[in-house]
Formats: structure tokens, C-alpha cells, sequence
């Protein structure tokens, strides 16, 4: 019953934060922008005579200016790095590449003996 609670607030927690969230604040800030931005500037008023108008525009701008940017932190930015330290601070990854050299050393039972630990009884 612990389990199945704790597997339930988890998955609550990633729909709610990863998603649900992540749509309401993107409709708040385009809100903002909106309100702030093109109702106080009267070019940019007649640009957009509505909301709608500009929501389609900011959508269409915004999307793949944020999925570039993202193309990009992936491949060549902080994501290798991020990895790189995570992968050197996490126990589990240590003991799995210490395995795998020792494999590669054709000692087993030294690799075995290192895994053990990670193995539910």
C-alpha cells in the first residue's frame, strides 16, 4: 500500500510539475505580455489587435526559438557537462563502470562482488 502511494504522489508530482504547470505558466506569461507589453505600445497595439492574434504569433515565434535553444543546451552546452558531473557524484554509475573495467580485466568475481550491493533481496 506504501508502494502504490508513493508511486501515485510521484507520478502526481511529474504530471503536475512537468506539464500541467508548465501549460499555466505559458498562458500566464503570454497574459503578461500581452497586458504589459502590447497594450501600452500603440504599434505594437495595432499589430496585435487581439489577444489571439498575438498568442498565435508568440506561439508560432516562441516554440522553435525554445526548442532550438534547447537543441542546442542539449548538444553543446550545459547538459554534457550537468551528465558529466552527475554521472561522477551518482554511487550507482561509480559501481557499474568499476564493474565493467574489471570485466573487461576478465575479473568477474570482483565485478560481481561490486554489483551485489545494488541487488534487492
Amino acid at each position: 500500500m506504501k508502494s502504490r502511494i508513493l508511486r501515485y504522489w510521484t507520478y502526481f508530482r511529474r504530471g503536475h510539475g512537468t506539464y500541467l504547470v508548465f501549460l499555466l505558466s505559458f498562458a500566464n506569461f503570454m497574459v503578461i505580455q500581452y497586458r504589459l507589453l502590447i497594450e501600452y505600445i500603440p504599434f505594437l497595439e495595432a499589430l496585435f489587435s487581439s489577444l489571439t492574434a498575438f498568442a498565435v504569433t508568440f506561439f508560432l515565434v516562441y516554440v522553435p526559438m525554445a526548442t532550438i535553444i534547447g537543441w542546442l543546451d542539449y548538444k553543446r552546452f550545459a547538459v554534457p557537462v550537468e551528465l558529466t558531473v552527475m554521472a561522477r557524484a551518482n554511487p550507482w554509475i561509480q559501481d557499474l563502470i568499476r564493474a565493467l573495467m574489471l570485466m573487461c580485466d576478465e575479473k568477474y568475481d570482483d565485478a560481481k562482488k561490486i554489483l551485489q550491493k545494488w541487488i534487492e533481496k
